[in-house]
């Protein structure tokens, strides 16, 4: 469930507003009041973050016919594959590592409770 959520969220902020820090936002506010486990939190996160921005880093490749990641990939020297590999495991790692820190945030508020 916390991975749908944080898909949803992601999808609707990438959308709207299109900063890409804000799935940190997204992946923390939906593991503090949904995550189960450490574990299951950064999976949540990680995955989530990355089944969207693959998505939507192929949407966008295909809506300009790869122009932009072609001429990047000649700028960096690297494939287009590696391109879209590295950006897509930066963003879900971010997504991965903000929903374990809000899993975290909240079992330290509820030891404290207590």
């Amino acid at each position: 469930m916390l991975f749908l959520v944080i898909a949803l969220l992601v999808f609707i902020t990438q959308t709207l507003l299109s900063h890409w820090w804000l799935v940190m936002i997204d992946c923390f506010v939906a593991a503090w009041l949904v995550g189960k486990s450490s574990l299951a939190s950064f999976l949540s996160g990680f995955l989530g973050v990355l089944v969207v921005w693959l998505g939507y880093a192929l949407f966008v490749n295909s809506q300009n016919e790869g122009l932009l990641l072609g001429r990047i990939s000649e700028l960096l020297g690297l494939g287009k594959t590696v391109i879209i590999i590295i950006t897509v495991l930066v963003g879900s790692l971010a997504g991965g590592m903000s929903a374990l820190t809000g899993y975290h945030f909240k079992a330290m508020w509820k030891k404290t409770d207590e």
